[in-house]
């Protein structure tokens, strides 16, 4: 898996989105916002910058262990 993919699967649409469903939904639910066009754009805008965050560093934690070369592949049967 790429990097570019792993940040968007893992880091925006995981983290970011839950980040960013929760913060909207208590400003909903305190009714902060007053127009629905204002809290898309901040679920969109949380959920991109904290989600990319997120996934740019746990990239870096996941995949710290080097790949050996040649693999070491079990034996065949």
């Amino acid at each position: 898996m790429g990097k570019l993919r792993y940040i968007l699967m893992f880091g925006v649409f995981g983290f970011g989105l839950a980040l960013g469903l929760g913060i909207t939904t208590a400003d909903l639910l305190a009714q902060e916002s007053h127009r629905w066009v204002a809290v898309v754009g901040k679920l969109v805008l949380l959920s991109v910058l904290a989600g990319w965050f997120q996934g740019a560093r746990t990239w870096s934690e996941s995949f710290r262990d080097p790949v050996p070369f040649p693999p070491n592949y079990p034996p065949l049967k």
